[in-house]
């Protein structure tokens, strides 16, 4: 079976964390965001993929070569897959696929069985499935309406609440019969949501939907991305690459810490959960609450980590203290007794004197 990997995204709502890493490469428990996604087409029986890369592609291309690490084939697709759109980006490839093949976002978390989609599909004989999970707040994903055989009857992407028909939305995972990119035209752009699905009610052609009630996050801003963690934890999303028994204490009474390699850790406190790169350092009396430290970073004594992301090579010094929502850019230095306050981006390569206080505006 074969499969398509979008992963040329920049994922600016993520920024300063996507400035020296694409999106699919942020770490989740110290794996690229990608490998989860990839692993599940495996298992779904995929062993073939096409990653369409773009933005940094040199750190994907590097991490993942060509597959054989993980039993596979992987080929990548460049040049201007952003302009292209995602439909568009797609067909540059679909003359290298024989039959009907899935596609999927690289940077989704989700307990979704991909064969399962994969399956219904088949039994539909549509040219396109599109998985639909449920939110409370559609705006920001394309809204779908199905009938009782679950065919497609609307779709609409990013609606305004008003116009927020249903809260079944694009899960950004497909199926795909290759002559459905026969409708894309060639060297344009063409997007999936704004072009294809529209044109293919247009013309009344099979696009079904796949509700499902499984686990699911795009990890679109910091704050989803630390959801997500925390989902992993109490076990809403399962990560089959990690063994619950690293998974050291509980969330519910105190806290729980996942560690990467050669870290130093002192004595220091855990509220809710703490990730933890490899090469950390972190020193005593340090308070950590739900918060995800990324590699090669130093901690000081007595600093205080709330609720944040801390990039990888940074410096947090004696007492510091980093607020709910604040992002730290990689190799940047927090001076000690600083302050950075509620849902402050710090760029990377920053520094923060010492004793600085940084607020919102």
């Amino acid at each position: 079976m074969q499969a398509v990997l979008m992963a040329g995204g920049k994922g600016t709502r993520l920024l300063p964390l996507t400035v020296y890493r694409p999106k699919p490469m942020i770490p989740f428990f110290n794996k690229p965001m990608m490998e989860y996604i990839l692993r599940n087409l495996i298992e779904a029986g995929v062993d073939e993929v096409f990653v369409l890369v773009g933005y940094l592609k040199e750190r994907i291309m590097n991490y993942f070569g060509d597959g054989s690490e993980y039993g596979i084939e992987i080929h990548y697709s460049n040049g201007e897959n952003i302009n292209l759109g995602t439909a568009g980006a797609t067909k540059k490839v679909v003359d290298k696929i024989d039959d009907t093949f899935i596609v999927a976002s690289s940077d989704v978390l989700t307990n979704l069985t991909l064969i399962e989609l994969f399956e219904f599909h088949k039994k539909k004989k549509a040219l396109a499935t599109i998985a639909l999970s449920q939110v409370e707040d559609p705006t920001q994903y394309g809204v779908a309406i199905v009938d009782s055989d679950n065919r497609i009857l609307r779709f609409k992407e990013k609606p305004k609440p008003e116009e927020a028909f249903s809260n079944l939305v694009n899960a950004g995972i497909y199926v795909f019969e290759p002559e459905v990119f026969d409708l894309v035209p060639k060297g344009e752009n063409f997007d999936y949501s704004l072009n294809l699905f529209p044109k293919m009610l247009e013309e009344n052609l099979p696009l079904y939907g796949f509700p499902f009630k499984e686990y699911w996050n795009d990890v679109g801003r910091p704050s989803s991305y630390l959801q997500a963690t925390e989902d992993a934890f109490f076990g809403k999303l399962r990560l089959r690459e990690i063994r619950v028994d690293t998974l050291k204490g509980n969330i519910e009474y105190g806290g729980a810490i996942f560690t990467g390699k050669r870290c130093r850790l002192r004595r220091f406190n855990v509220r809710g959960f703490a990730v933890i790169g490899d090469n950390v350092e972190i020193g005593r009396n340090v308070k950590i609450e739900r918060s995800v430290i990324f590699s090669n970073t130093v901690i000081e004594e007595g600093a205080e980590i709330r609720e944040a992301i801390i990039g990888e090579n940074v410096y947090i010094g004696k007492g510091a203290v980093i607020e709910e929502g604040s992002v730290i850019g990689d190799n940047s230095v927090i001076e000690e007794f600083t302050k950075i306050g509620a849902n402050i981006k710090i760029w990377v390569e920053s520094r923060i004197g010492k004793e600085s206080i940084i607020l919102p505006d």
